[in-house]
């Protein structure tokens, strides 16, 4: 699923669809400038995007988590229709089958985010 919120597009997606048990899931978070002139992305420390996956209510991996970023002011300058994306992986130790929803966040000043879902199956 994709976000657009004033001629910006987010958009979180994987790889595939459906993932068997134990097996590796690749992320990723995009974000485009679609207006006509340049825009600029603020961050407020040196992380630029997380990624989040649950189950139903339960948070089970967010990437940033154990994690120390700077606290810096920092800029991202897009220019009409460039974009940026941003890729993890996430090992599941202990997925259960069923279905997850994975939201890609852009950490800028505010924060953007959009969400897409994934199987795991036995």
């Amino acid at each position: 699923m994709f976000t657009v919120r004033k001629d910006i597009l987010v958009k979180t997606q994987t790889n595939k669809s459906k993932y068997s048990m134990g097996e590796e899931v690749e992320m990723s978070v995009t974000v485009v400038n679609k207006r006509l002139g340049p825009v600029e992305f603020i961050f407020t420390s040196a992380q630029r995007y997380d990624f989040i996956i649950s189950k139903g209510d339960e948070e089970v991996w967010r990437w940033s988590s154990g994690k120390v970023f700077a606290m810096v002011l920092e800029h991202l300058l897009l220019k009409s229709n460039e974009g940026q994306t941003y890729t993890e992986t996430w090992k599941p130790k202990d997925a259960t089958p069923g279905e997850y929803e994975v939201i890609g966040v852009i950490m800028s000043q505010p924060p953007l985010r959009a969400t897409c879902t994934f199987k795991v199956d036995i």
